[in-house]
Parts: structure tokens; sequence; C-alpha cells
């Protein structure tokens, strides 16, 4: 009996779906991406976003239209540094803090390493992207 009712339980219950992220308006390539954006749909959806907290705050990569699933590809990590911005830039080594402004030259994410051009030597540095838009430069 017990082998049973095991077996209906098994036959009778659906298969359950995976649940995918969609737009719910026109996203723009270079848009952080907002609650209000998007939705989620009980649909499995290759390559696509399965969870909310993956695509708010994102950035979209290219356009992703209304009503289509927001592929993973398609998002990345917000810029918090644009190109040609002014920047603070620190560098330190050895219990020396040198402090001074930069131009990046590329646009950066945090944890980016990019180019940045010291105002005052104007010579070109490496720098590393901080959250608050600041520069760590490298050695």
């Amino acid at each position: 009996m017990r082998c049973l009712l095991a077996l209906f339980c098994i036959l009778s219950s659906s298969p359950t779906l995976a649940q995918t992220v969609f737009a719910q308006q026109n996203i723009r390539p270079r848009e952080v991406i907002t609650a209000g954006a998007v939705y989620i749909k009980d649909v499995e959806t290759p390559g696509a976003a399965r969870l909310l907290d993956q695509v708010i705050g994102a950035e979209a990569i290219h356009a992703i239209y209304a009503g289509r699933p927001v592929l993973s590809a398609n998002i990345t990590q917000a810029a918090v540094i644009e190109r040609n911005e002014i920047a603070a830039a620190t560098f330190v080594l050895n219990g020396l803090t040198i402090a001074t402004e930069a131009r990046a030259l590329e646009r950066g994410s945090v944890g980016d390493v990019i180019r940045a051009m010291n105002l005052t030597s104007r010579s070109t540095i490496t720098a590393l992207v901080l959250e608050d838009g600041s520069l760590r430069v490298l050695p």
C-alpha cells in the first residue's frame, strides 16, 4: 500500500519550473536596472538571470526590451567612475601615502583596474577603483 501511495505522489506531482527575470520596460545600455524595471516569471530560459538580486543594481551592457528575459551575459556590475571623470587617487606603500587627483582614462566598476592620468605629473598610472569612486594607485 505504501509503495502504491508513493508511486501516486510521484506521478501526480507537477514539474517545477525555474524562475526567470524579465524586463518590465525597455532598458537602455549603461542604464542601472531598478526594481520597477524587472519582474519574475515562472518560465525556464537558458542563460537568463533567475533572481532579482542578480539584476537590480546591475548595468545593462546592451538594450533589453520590455517583455524579454534579462540574460546574465547582458548585465554587468554598475560603473562607479566614468571616462574623463576626475577622482581622488591615493598611493600607499610602506607607510608612505601620496594623495592627488587623476583623470580616468577608462570607465570602471568597483574592483576594476583602470588607467588614469595623474593631473600633477601628466603621467599615466594604473589604479584600482574603490567603492566611493576614488582610485588606489598600484605600484
